[in-house]
């Protein structure tokens, strides 16, 4: 894996979009990268700028196109000013005539009127330039979608976790950060990686455990001001509330691997008022009914002479259906047997269709619309998707769990009491920005997370001294940010990413595991001499 991360990303790119690599260039074998090779080059699209080429061209004016009307009126403007064109000569003449004197008078000085005209320089004019991009990017980082980033995040830990019997899974979007009875809603993350158990029942019904690592991946660029302040119209994020967020995201991942062992909570709220009480107190809810509970007659929204003008419009209507449908009795009256056969030999078209059973019990309007009447009142159309919302907004019932139905709760790699736990637990989280991706790790209590659930504390003195970590704190350490363009950069968060998952499961492998793992490499290092060799 660590290989194939070492190809050029050109030369990837090449491979991923089926293009011939360059002369004197082999093409890269991509086995476990081929996806995240295909989530980079979308990405190269709006961040990569190594092949950006800005350079200055002549900007051409636009010649204005002037319409019929406008050109209308420049010929008589033209008609108005010639007659004028006369007087203006004249004028001119006689402002030339001091002129000349006061030239005569230079020239008296010594100065003559070539010397001054020679003095004059002439300034030459730029023409206008214009900035023009040329490179293979798309638009800038900010227009880029924020899938991409939480796509390529994916596709690179896809390339470890399926090692260790894992996959990827988008949790319960309900599950948020919750401090005893305050939800935090900006907390949240993308996905996380979960095992897939060994009970076969389990894993085919799409069950996972853990969870064991979560990614979050931020959709904002800009997290500094360049001036300093913030500035309104921008999506400016500071930094102390993305970090915030960070640790709201840690925290709800390590709440999720407290669950262990616990049942969920009752039904919450299940003895509110608002959870058995009828709405509106059992009225009637007249003005928060659908159109199916109204009737066309005293429809709130129409004004008196709407309504007139639409009961004169279905009565129309009806009529006008009593009348083919009495005309089509009268057909079927005056038909013989005769016709009928002669009909049916005769005509090529399709025969109907067959209407079902229960098909035609209602009445239909103008346009096929099923017409619906209750209490001899005709009720207006709804359609049957907001119906089937309205019958379940009208159900009375405490909100559904927050818990995912399909997680097995575990803390994976947390050491137990019995091997010597001291309650710490430690969570990871890999944080995407912009297209670099950095790992945190959070080191929190089982206290804490008590606290947290309850608001109760349950060592209020506290019971470590002072060269231990106090159970009341959060320690957050973050490694580098990994530029994902860099070779270099890359293969070393591929490497951390494989070593946490490594020391995460350490204790997901059977001891018997270890054991014929321990003979094989004795077996292998007794046979590295050299034998004799039997003909």
């Amino acid at each position: 894996m660590l290989n194939e991360l070492e190809f050029d990303n050109e030369d990837a790119y090449r491979e991923i979009l089926r293009i011939p690599p360059p002369d004197g260039r082999k093409r890269p074998r991509l086995v476990y990268s081929r996806n995240f090779y295909g989530s980079l080059e979308d990405m190269s699209r709006y961040w990569d700028n190594s092949k950006d080429n800005y350079y200055d061209v002549e900007a051409k004016d636009p010649e204005p196109q002037a319409p019929q009307y406008s050109q209308q009126i420049a010929t008589k403007a033209e008609d108005l000013i010639a007659p004028k064109q006369d007087e203006q000569v004249t004028e001119a003449a006689q402002q030339e005539r001091p002129k000349t004197l006061q030239s005569n008078n230079v020239s008296r000085s010594g100065l003559s009127a070539e010397q001054s005209v020679s003095d004059t320089i002439e300034i030459p004019t730029r023409s206008k330039m214009k900035q023009v991009y040329k490179g293979q990017r798309l638009g800038n980082g900010e227009q880029m979608s924020p899938s991409t980033r939480v796509s390529i995040v994916r596709n690179l830990l896809k390339m470890v976790i399926h090692k260790f019997n894992c996959r990827d899974f988008e949790s319960n979007p309900k599950d948020k950060l919750r401090f005893t009875t305050v939800n935090v809603p900006s907390v949240f993350y993308h996905f996380c990686v979960a095992k897939m158990p060994s009970e076969m029942k389990f894993a085919r019904a799409r069950m996972v455990e853990g969870p064991i690592m979560a990614v979050h991946a931020r959709s904002e660029v800009r997290f500094k001001s360049s001036e300093g302040l913030q500035n309104p119209a921008s999506d400016f994020l500071g930094e102390r509330f993305d970090l915030f967020r960070e640790v709201g995201c840690l925290l709800l991942l390590a709440k999720q691997r407290s669950r262990e062992g616990k049942d969920p909570a009752p039904v919450p709220a299940e003895h509110q008022w608002w959870a058995s009480k009828v709405r509106w107190g059992g009225g009637e809810t007249r003005w928060g009914q659908l159109a199916n509970e109204v009737y066309e007659d005293e429809d709130p929204s129409w004004s008196p002479e709407e309504a007139l003008l639409q009961k004169l419009k279905r009565d129309k209507d009806e009529e006008q259906e009593r009348q083919e449908e009495a005309a089509a009795a009268a057909d079927l009256k005056n038909l013989r047997t005769d016709d009928l056969i002669a009909d049916t030999s005769t005509s090529g078209e399709r025969p109907k269709k067959k209407k079902r059973s229960g098909e035609g019990n209602g009445t239909r309007g103008k346009g096929g619309v099923k017409v619906e009447y209750k209490d001899g009142k005709r009720v207006m159309f709804t359609q049957p998707i907001r119906r089937k919302w309205y019958q379940d907004w009208t159900k009375i019932r405490p909100n559904a769990l927050a818990w995912d139905e399909k997680v097995i709760y575990r803390k994976i790699g947390q050491q137990s009491k019995e091997d010597g736990g001291n309650g710490w637990d430690d969570v990871y989280l890999l944080s995407a920005v912009n297209h670099h991706v950095c790992l945190m790790r959070l080191s929190v209590h089982e206290d804490y997370l008590e606290w947290l659930e309850t608001g109760k504390t349950v060592h209020p003195d506290g019971n470590a001294s002072e060269g231990q970590r106090q159970p009341h704190v959060l320690y957050v350490s973050r490694s580098n940010w990994y530029d994902l363009f860099d070779i270099a950069q890359r293969k070393e968060l591929l490497t951390g990413v494989w070593r946490v998952m490594s020391w995460l499961n350490r204790d997901e492998v059977p001891k018997q595991e270890f054991k014929k793992m321990d003979e094989v490499k004795r077996k292998d290092a007794g046979e590295t001499g050299d034998h004799h060799m039997e003909i």
